[in-house]
């Protein structure tokens, strides 16, 4: 291949350690020279074996230890600010890239602004797809493209799409004291924002099907923990606010005080004995909460976005 401008593969780790040794041991074993690329992996104050293992088994990784958890957004923009390439590539801790996975995702840039996503798989399940690609759904929501569809090569075609998922994804390095994130999402729909955001702009994302990687969905949050229905739900509407257009923008906030008193109802009707039946109710309403509190801040950051405030 081409030699491509030097590269940066970023990794944020919480409490990752059983997925590390996976993930790296994938990245020594790629067809890009070693020498070529770099690996920066942010620990945000992870409680388990992590720093060690990185210190002891992966001394070529570039450690920078985070007094607190800073979450995935923010994670990425300082591990970004340890970086020398000119191309970042975002990783989970959670995945296994394929050895050709790097080599493929630098491949299948067209031009120098396109960011680039890889194909993702289930890793207990690699005949199923994770993602390819962020679509966008006609109520503001943010979906993973094939998500849990049996892979059966209907998903092989290089194709422009919204947004890259943020597991496996290379963008250029951005203007300086330009953050890779907005660092107020903590974990999800960060990238559907930034994405969406670089769209506007007039830029594209390109999903690369041959820049494989096997993915644990959900390891660090969880699919239906509290700290997923409260990001999910505030960091989706506070991305249409961002980015739609007015009527999208006002629906999804109406959505989300809709699934306030629909969970609260559910909550009311459900057993007694039904363990956490709250727990979905309190994190909805901090969610909704915490997008009325930005939201004023936000709506006024809709101008370096979209033509005008609406």
């Amino acid at each position: 291949m081409d030699t491509p401008l030097p590269v940066s593969v970023l990794i944020v780790n919480y409490n990752g350690a059983r997925h590390l040794r996976a993930c790296l041991s994938a990245l020594a074993e790629q067809t890009v020279p070693r020498y070529f690329f770099e690996v920066i992996l942010v620990d945000n104050a992870s409680r388990d074996q992590s720093v060690a293992l990185i210190r002891n088994e992966f001394p070529w990784v570039r450690l920078v230890e985070s007094r607190q958890n800073t979450g995935f957004a923010e994670g990425n923009n300082l591990a970004a600010r340890y970086a020398h390439g000119e191309i970042l590539v975002l990783l989970n801790n959670d995945t296994i890239p394929d050895p050709y996975w790097l080599e493929e995702l630098l491949r299948a840039r067209q031009q120098p602004g396109d960011w680039v996503v890889s194909k993702l798989v289930f890793a207990d399940d690699p005949m199923r797809m994770n993602s390819a690609g962020l679509y966008l759904l006609r109520d503001g929501r943010g979906a993973d493209l094939g998500f849990r569809f049996t892979d059966a090569g209907q998903y092989e075609r290089t194709r422009p799409v919204f947004a890259g998922c943020g597991a496996a994804l290379a963008r250029p390095r951005p203007p300086e004291g330009e953050d890779l994130f907005d660092h107020r999402y903590f974990v999800y729909y960060e990238d559907l924002d930034a994405g969406w955001r670089h769209q506007l702009q007039g830029g594209r994302c390109i999903y690369a099907p041959r820049s494989l990687v096997r993915h644990v969905h959900g390891a660090t949050a969880g699919d239906r923990s509290s700290l997923f229905y409260y990001y999910v739900e505030r960091n989706r509407a506070l991305t249409a606010l961002r980015n739609a257009d007015a009527v999208l923008a006002v629906w999804t906030a109406m959505i989300l005080l809709l699934k306030v008193i629909q969970a609260f109802l559910f909550a009311t009707v459900s057993s007694f004995s039904e363990p956490g039946r709250w727990v979905k109710v309190r994190a909805v309403a901090s969610a909704f909460f915490g997008y009325l509190m930005l939201a004023p801040t936000v709506f006024f950051e809709r101008t370096s976005t979209r033509s005008g405030p609406c």
